[in-house]
C-alpha cells in the first residue's frame, strides 16, 4: 500500500479560491498503471469518495476497485482526505488537494476534468468551470463584471508525492 498526495500548482489572477464543486462526490480523473507488469490502463478512471466498492477477495472496501487487464492483479484506490480549496495565498506553489491509498495500482497523471468553481477577488461573484480540463490546456479565463476585471487560472500543473 502506498499513500500518495495529489498536489496542484497554478497561477490565480483575480481569483481568491477554487476547487471541485462537490468535493465528496467529485470524480478525480486519473491515468493509472499496474506496478507489477507496467501495463498502463487504456482509459482514464474516475475515483469518487462518495462511491464505495467491495475489494475483490477481501472483506474491505475502497472507492475504486479494478483488475489489471494484462496480469489480472487486483487493485484498489481509497480516498483518505480531500484538502481545502486552493486559494490566492497558494498561487504559484504546490498544495495538496487530495490524499489516497493506492494498492496494486500507480497513478501516472491527473486531469482536472469535472466541474470546478472559483471566487473572484474583487467581488462576491462565483464562477462555475464546467470542464476543468480547460485549466490544463491554455488556462481558464472569464470576466468579472461586478469587479470589472479579468479572472483566470493558468499554468495548471500537478504532481503526486509519497507520504509516510
Amino acid at each position: 500500500m502506498v499513500k500518495l498526495a495529489l498536489q496542484i500548482k497554478c497561477i490565480l489572477d483575480n481569483v481568491s479560491s477554487f476547487g471541485p464543486c462537490d468535493a465528496e462526490g467529485f470524480g478525480w480523473c486519473l491515468s493509472v498503471k499496474c506496478p507489477q507488469c507496467g501495463e498502463e490502463h487504456k482509459n482514464d478512471i474516475f475515483v469518487s469518495k462518495s462511491e464505495v466498492h467491495d475489494i475483490i477477495g477481501s472483506r474491505g472496501t475502497a472507492n475504486f476497485v479494478m483488475s489489471c487487464s494484462f496480469c489480472k492483479k487486483a487493485s484498489s484506490i481509497d480516498i483518505l482526505q480531500i484538502g481545502d480549496v486552493y486559494d490566492a495565498s497558494n498561487s504559484e506553489s504546490f498544495k495538496t488537494i487530495m490524499v489516497a491509498e493506492f494498492r496494486g495500482v500507480e497513478p501516472v497523471k491527473f486531469t482536472p476534468e469535472g466541474e470546478w468553481q472559483c471566487s473572484a477577488v474583487n467581488s462576491n461573484k462565483k464562477f462555475s468551470i464546467a470542464d476543468g480540463a480547460e485549466m490544463g490546456a491554455d488556462g481558464w479565463y472569464d470576466y468579472d463584471d461586478e469587479g470589472a476585471c479579468e479572472v483566470s487560472i493558468t499554468e495548471f500543473t500537478h504532481k503526486f508525492i509519497k507520504l509516510k
